[in-house]
């Protein structure tokens, strides 16, 4: 096995998706954690963090997409932390989730004869979702934003449309947004640990 050192760039094929919708691919035997990647994705990577048996990269070059990647459908996917998996398939999304499911089963709960039902798809892939979760914050100019935190930050990308979101989710966002402007009220600030509206 090779090692590799931080800020390394090397090709990998993506053989997997790991739990958080990142690739899984392998250099030489060593494990790669490769966000933004689809199985069967031929990628030049670069080395961000490594570990003993295991790292995590990031994606420089697409050098050959895979046959299961799609263009996501949201404007803002690739920077969202809301949703890991709209540049793939969808029926490869649910493989995807019933392999998961399926593993977790054997895993953690120890059954080897696992009976399941094939998992079930939607004729329209969008806007099912029942709960969501929208952050409130200010931005540098002193605006308020209301969105959704980008992938592994919270740092709030301002927005009211959401494709796997209820649809009524944009008129409560819209009359929320207008109130909180309405009446000067405060968003929550991590940093300061003060404010009255953090989530909606």
């Amino acid at each position: 096995m090779a090692a590799l050192k931080k800020n390394d760039q090397v090709e990998i094929k993506i053989e997997d998706i790991g739990s958080e919708g990142e690739g899984i691919g392998r250099h030489e035997g060593y494990t790669l954690f490769v966000k933004d990647t689809v199985m069967g994705d031929r990628a030049l990577v670069q080395v961000m963090k490594t570990g003993k048996t295991y790292g995590y990269a990031r994606l420089v070059k697409l050098l050959e997409p895979s046959g299961f990647r799609v263009e996501p459908r949201c404007p803002i996917a690739a920077r969202c932390g809301g949703c890991q998996l709209m540049h793939v398939d969808y029926a490869k999304q649910l493989e995807y989730k019933e392999d998961k499911v399926r593993n977790c089963l054997a895993r953690i709960g120890g059954f080897t004869e696992i009976p399941m039902e094939p998992i079930c798809d939607m004729e329209e892939p969008y806007y099912y979702r029942n709960k969501s979760q929208y952050p409130v914050g200010k931005n540098k100019d002193g605006s308020i934003v209301i969105g959704f935190y980008a992938g592994r930050t919270h740092s709030i990308i301002d927005t009211s449309h959401c494709y796997i979101g209820a649809k009524v989710n944009e008129e409560i966002i819209a009359a929320v947004r207008s109130f909180i402007e309405k009446y000067q009220l405060e968003p929550y600030e991590e940093e300061l640990h003060k404010g009255l509206i953090r989530h909606i």
